[in-house]
This record gives structure tokens, C-alpha cells and sequence, in this order.
């Protein structure tokens, strides 16, 4: 998963602070709208000629959340415009061919991917391959002559690869998990190989609990930020579990099962030129400087944001749990909600 929430990160790191957004330099010329956007484009009607234009209904999702968004989208606009100016293009094969190796770098299918890890980050398949697949790309190929890859780079990616690997079983809890309870739990599963395979087989995350908990073996320089898993894998000793350790994805345990030694037939001199470790290494480093030159990209543009959300009603406390919504009926009698008050969360991102 490490490797999708680096990609998730890549428009998340672009975030400036307000005060930019807020600055009043001359007002440059209204930027070129996409080709398919027409404001007075009909996406409804009623009573068979009265319009519903695009253009109303962009200010009701605006309105209604729609604003929060309106930074991502600005982002993406920068990044296209210079594509523009520079006639570099990404097309839907390259877009599905890096969504696809991205899920093979993880071990998840298409179909994990659908029902899973894009529900986990609120995401629908559209939003990810617009707004990140396609961005990413798209940076990837303006930075191409940037980006220079040194042989330390290249070696920890060797590393990576074809370096000594250890396989663990990992118990993952979310962090609603009560501390003192898992403690409990891990007092049991210490020095229980039966105990420790029973809780790892019935633990919360379901991919993990199919697999008993066995992953792909941990091999350094993983990608992503957090490093507690991969840290402690290299210290344990085989058939030790670990402490109970609070990561980004939850609280984990871990046990070694074995230490898979480098073969010494493989060196780096002997890989050095395998375009697998020069490609890793190359986007590890893109990784690292997209947010400098996304900066200067964003510089150059003087972006102003101007949209002002709705302030009727802002303040009022959230409608009581009591509340119901306005129904109306629906198939074999049972109620259809159409306008719901909560506020539902955005996905558990």
C-alpha cells in the first residue's frame, strides 16, 4: 500500500497555505477551459424544455462541498497547462499501464483495488486516474530531463530488489483498538506459534486474515514514509514478535519467520544496467522533487482563487441524530432516502 498512498500524496503535498490564495496581484487573462466544458450545456430538463445547465449544476456541487476540491483541481490545471505548453500528452494506455504495474508493486489485484484500497481513500476509479495517475505521469515525463539518478541511488534500489529479505506474518488493528486490550493479546501470542497463527487468521483487516498474515518478504529501502515495518523486520530474530507498534495504517505486531540471505552470485556490477533498478531509482528521486518543481510550476502561475463559499448557515450546529430524512417510497415499501442532513466522512482518508 505504500506505494499507492506515495502516488495519492503527489497533488496532496501540493497544498499551499490560504494567504497565497488570497493575494491580489494583476489579474492575469482568464485561463483556456477544457474542451469538453460548456457552461450552457443542458445535463438535465424538466417538463421537457426547461434546461438544467452545467453550469448550475457546478455551482450546486460547489456549493455543497464541491469548494474543497477546488485547490486539487487548480493544481492539476498548472500542471496541465505547462503539459500544454510543452506538448508532452499521456495517453488512457500509459494511464492503465501505470495503474496496473502500481497494483502488481503492491501484490493487489484490479479487483482488491476497486472494492478496497479506493473505497479505504474515498476515491472513486475516475478521481484516481485523473487526479493522480494522469498528474503523476504528466510530471514524470516535464522533470524526465531533470531527474539524474546517482550510483548510490541505483545501489539502494539493488538493494531493494535483490538485497537479503526477511518474511514476517503481520497482525494489523485499527487504531480505535483499545491499547490495553492488544497488549492482552500479545501477551498470548508471544511464545504461542498456534495462539499467534489463530489471532493473525481472525484479525480485523480482511487480506491479511486470508493469508494468516504472511505478506511479501520485507526487503530495505521500501517505498513511502513510513519505515516502522521494514525497521523493525530487520531486527528481529527468527520466531521473535515484536513489540505492539503504532504505525500510519494502525497498531501492528510482527514475527519473523525467516531470513532470506542475498545470492552472492548477484552483485550490483553484475545488475547495474537492468533497467528495473534503473526505473525504481528514477522514480524514487522524481518523488522526492516533484513538490520543488511543482512550486515553481505554481509560482510561475500566480494562481488567485476567487470563489467564495456560501456563508448562509455555515455556523448553525450539525442537525440531531434524531433527525429523519425526507423519504419517499421505494420498492417493496421501504422508505428511499432523497436529502439525508448528516455529514457523511469522506472515506476514512
Amino acid at each position: 500500500m505504500a506505494m499507492l498512498r506515495s502516488a495519492f500524496a503527489i497533488l496532496a503535498s501540493f497544498a499551499v497555505a490560504a494567504s497565497l490564495a488570497a493575494q491580489s496581484p494583476v489579474k492575469p487573462a482568464p485561463l483556456a477551459k477544457p474542451a469538453s466544458f460548456d457552461p450552457e450545456r443542458p445535463v438535465a430538463y424538466l417538463h421537457g424544455n426547461i434546461p438544467i445547465t452545467m453550469a448550475e449544476f457546478g455551482k450546486y456541487l460547489m456549493d455543497r462541498g464541491g469548494s474543497e476540491k477546488l485547490e486539487l483541481f487548480v493544481n492539476r490545471r498548472i500542471i496541465e497547462l505547462e503539459a500544454e505548453s510543452r506538448k508532452v500528452t499521456v495517453t488512457k494506455a500509459e494511464m492503465e499501464a501505470a495503474l496496473a504495474e502500481d497494483l502488481k508493486g503492491i501484490g493487489a489485484s484490479q479487483e482488491d483495488f476497486l472494492k478496497i484500497l479506493l473505497p479505504r481513500y474515498g476515491k472513486t476509479l475516475y478521481e484516481w486516474m485523473e487526479d493522480t495517475i494522469r498528474p503523476r505521469l504528466l510530471m514524470s515525463k516535464l522533470m524526465q530531463a531533470d531527474v539524474k539518478v546517482t550510483d548510490e541511488e541505483m545501489k539502494k534500489q539493488f538493494e531493494r530488489f535483490f538485497g537479503e529479505k526477511r518474511v514476517i506474518q503481520m497482525i494489523l488493528w485499527p487504531l480505535s483498538e483499545d491499547a490495553k486490550n492488544l497488549g492482552t493479546i500479545r501477551a498470548r501470542i508471544i511464545n504461542d506459534k498456534n495462539e499467534f497463527d489463530s489471532v493473525a487468521r481472525n484479525q480485523p483487516n480482511p487480506q491479511l486474515a486470508a493469508s494468516a498474515g504472511r505478506i511479501k518478504p520485507i526487503s530495505r529501502y521500501l517505498p513511502g514514509d513510513d519505515k516502522t515495518i521494514e525497521e523493525m523486520s530487520f531486527k528481529l530474530k527468527v520466531g521473535e514478535v515484536s513489540e505492539i507498534m503504532k504505525t500510519q495504517q494502525g497498531y501492528v505486531v510482527l514475527k519473523l519467520n525467516e531470513v532470506i540471505a542475498q545470492d552472492p552470485k548477484v552483485t550490483f556490477e553484475t545488475e547495474k544496467q537492468n533497467p528495473h533498478i534503473y526505473k525504481a531509482a528514477f522514480e524514487a528521486k522524481l518523488e522526492q522533487l516533484i513538490p520543488q518543481y511543482f512550486a515553481k510550476l505554481r509560482e510561475k502561475a500566480v494562481p488567485q482563487i476567487t470563489y467564495t463559499p456560501p456563508s448562509d448557515w455555515k455556523n448553525l450546529p450539525a442537525p440531531a441524530s434524531t433527525a429523519n430524512p425526507i423519504t419517499t417510497p421505494g420498492s417493496g415499501g421501504a422508505p428511499t432516502t432523497i436529502a439525508d442532513p448528516t455529514i457523511r466522512p469522506n472515506g476514512g482518508k
